[in-house]
C-alpha cells in the first residue's frame, strides 16, 4: 500500500474492509458474501494484506459506481449482476 494520499480516507477504507470481511459469529455467514467470497479468492494467489488491499480498491469502485449513477447499494450476487445486464442490454 502507498502511503501517498490521503491517510483518513485510507484508513477509513481499510476499516471498511475488514468489516466487509466480517463472519456473523451467530450464523457463521460472512457480512458481505460477495466481498467475502472475493476475497477468499484473492488469498488464494496473494497474501492476506495484498488480499485486504484488493478489497479496498473494489470497496473504491462500488462507492464510485454508487455516486456515478446515484443509486442506494444492494448486495447481488456476480451471477445476478451478469443476469441484470443481459436483460437491459437484450433490448437492443
Amino acid at each position: 500500500m502507498s502511503k501517498r494520499g490521503f491517510s483518513l480516507a485510507r484508513r477509513i477504507l481499510h476499516m471498511a474492509a475488514l468489516n466487509n470481511l466480517k463472519v456473523d459469529k451467530g450464523s457463521g455467514m460472512p457480512v458481505n458474501p460477495v466481498i467475502h467470497s472475493y476475497y477468499a479468492g484473492k488469498c488464494r494467489a496473494k497474501k492476506k494484506n495484498v488480499a485486504v488491499g484488493a478489497v479496498m480498491h473494489k470497496i473504491c469502485n462500488i462507492i464510485f459506481a454508487m455516486l456515478r449513477d446515484n443509486k442506494p447499494f444492494e448486495i447481488i450476487t456476480p451471477q445476478e449482476h451478469c443476469e441484470r445486464y443481459l436483460a437491459a442490454h437484450s433490448a437492443y
